[in-house]
């Protein structure tokens, strides 16, 4: 082996230095190795004699695709780093880089009311293993009442041991709730306000066991809600679990939740976010007794819930309530009662109808008023509706009054909705005006949705009020309003709503003006409206 490196030293202008300037020096050292004995070990070193460490016998080569690899030596590279020499066997070369590979892994699937991979999909059945509700460990131990006394419940094939592990183990519970059809508020003991304040599909495993568990379970749910209830009536989840107790508790449950928020600061609740639901539900719910009881709470402080984005909601709720037990009353017979009943919430009237303009154009006060007027007995409703024709011009043309007029012509007298009528049409140009208009077109539609056969016909002869004499002064007003982006929903809604000859009449002022109304990009869709009568009219024909 020393001759072949001598001959190799020697030769400097030989084929091996020349081959050496193509290929790394390393090169002639594996060509040493092949023709003597000896091995070249990972780090290019040479050993003459022998086998390297592990090797059976002399390295044998293997085809690996347009590389070969020997197989008694360790793969350096991230690919197999010899190319072939025909002139001299073997020797390692600098692997060519990777090709880029695109790998594409499907996203996971998601189900509604779970994560990823937890459950198949809603369309597939969900097995659970039939095993006793408490794994064979925990059998025996008098960990929960309901576990062992009722032996024909049963849990999914979960590994769980989450009793006596109260704050550590709150995930297993969790999966234990979610997985298991057969949990009962009884096997969470201790946890339940934990539960109903995780996520959405465990704050509705507690509303589910509030409303189909027995009085027992029940009165657990009730219990742990009332000790954590300063945690339960903020959360986004947790305030249904007071909610479900409101609408399917016993009565004395009920009192005994309303007893431990009268301890808590009842306003506070009502103007907030999460807790205003709870004292709605509350309103709903109760009996009538209680429920006077708890509006007395709002004295002097209804404007102030009004003007708020979650207290008005509750003032609603009162009016809507407390109007509906006034009715029932005076339908059992009973006017004393209906009148006491109205009584009780007049102080909610009265500061509605002192601002009641205020109110009507507010964002929130606008709905109280509606409801006022919508629910309120027919006394408490005159007054309402009274003050509101008072002030009912600036009502018609704001953006939030609009809706209360509108209320006005649904549920008020003749006389309230023949005010707003003659607003519309007390001047020739009236109903041009506003029916062109954003928010008044709505009260004019309003009108021939909801008006009296005469307030409607009235509006109808206005808008086709023809003005134009032959020398082409004047206007044609529902030719006008048709041109409008505005008035021309509201022409759709007259041609739809009219009847007999004013319909004849609108068909044929349209018909004569099509050519007009074509250049319009807006009276298209009442040229739609008249093509589809006028086809209609032929096949009856």
């Amino acid at each position: 082996m020393a001759s072949t490196l001598a001959i190799m030293k020697k030769e400097g202008e030989g084929d091996i230095r020349g081959r050496s300037n193509q290929f790394p020096m390393s090169s002639a050292v594996s060509l040493a190795a092949e023709i003597s004995d000896g091995y070249v070990d990972a780090t290019g070193a040479f050993h003459p004699g022998g086998q390297p460490p592990h090797s059976s016998g002399p390295p044998t080569l293997t085809p690996m695709g347009p590389y070969f690899q020997p197989h008694s030596q360790p793969n350096r590279y991230p690919n197999p780093p010899a190319h072939f020499m025909p002139a001299h066997g073997f020797a390692p070369h600098p692997a060519p880089p990777p090709h880029p590979q695109h790998h594409y892994q499907a996203p996971q699937q998601l189900h509604y009311g779970s994560w990823p991979g937890s459950s198949p999909p809603l369309n597939q059945q969900v097995h659970f293993g039939s095993y006793p509700i408490l794994p064979p460990q925990a059998q025996g131990l008098g960990l929960g009442p309901s576990l062992n006394n009722n032996p024909g419940q049963y849990y999914g094939a979960l590994e769980f041991n989450f009793r006596g592990m109260e704050g550590d183990n709150l995930a297993s519970v969790l999966n234990y709730v979610k997985r298991n059809p057969h949990a009962t508020l009884f096997d969470v003991e201790g946890l339940i306000p934990d539960i109903a304040t995780a996520d959405e599909m465990s704050s509705r495993f507690v509303q589910k066991r509030l409303k189909v568990g027995g009085n027992d379970e029940k009165q657990v749910g009730v219990t742990a809600a009332i000790q954590a209830l300063d945690d339960l009536w903020p959360s986004g989840y947790g305030n249904y679990m007071l909610q479900a107790i409101f609408e399917f508790g016993t009565a004395s449950m009920k009192d005994e939740l309303m007893d431990a928020l009268y301890d808590r600061d009842v306003v506070n609740l009502c103007l907030h976010m999460h807790g205003c639901r709870v004292i709605q539900k509350a309103i709903r719910f109760l009996k009538q007794e209680h429920v006077c009881t708890l509006i007395k709470e709002f004295h002097d402080k209804v404007v102030t819930f009004i003007h708020d984005p979650h207290g008005n909601h509750v003032i609603q709720r009162c009016v809507q309530v407390m109007s509906s037990f006034a009715k029932c009353a005076m339908k059992s017979g009973n006017p004393e009662l209906a009148s006491s009943l109205s009584d009780q919430m007049q102080f909610i009237i009265d500061d509605i109808v002192a601002n009641v303009e205020i109110l009507s154009t507010h964002r929130y006060g606008c709905r109280v008023v509606q409801r006022a007027i919508e629910h309120c007995v027919e006394e408490q409703k005159t007054l309402v509706l009274d003050e509101v024709i008072s002030c009912h011009k600036k009502l018609v043309v704001d953006q939030y009054g609009n809706y209360v007029a509108q209320q006005a012509l649904i549920c008020g007298s003749e006389a309230h909705q023949t005010a707003i009528v003659d607003t519309l049409t007390e001047e020739n140009e009236s109903l041009l005006a506003l029916a062109r208009h954003k928010y008044a077109s709505n009260v004019v539609e309003a009108v021939l949705v909801h008006g009296i056969p005469q307030h409607k016909g009235a509006i109808l002869e206005q808008m086709l009020r023809d003005t134009r004499a032959e020398g082409g002064e004047g206007y044609c007003c529902v030719i006008e309003l048709a041109k409008d982006p505005i008035a021309n929903y509201v022409v759709n809604k007259a041609i739809e709503v009219s009847e007999g000859d004013q319909k004849k009449k609108f068909l044929e002022v349209i018909s004569s003006s099509r050519e007009e109304l074509s250049k319009s990009p807006y009276a298209k869709y009442v040229l739609q409206r008249i093509s589809k009568l006028e086809k209609v009219q032929v096949k009856d024909v």
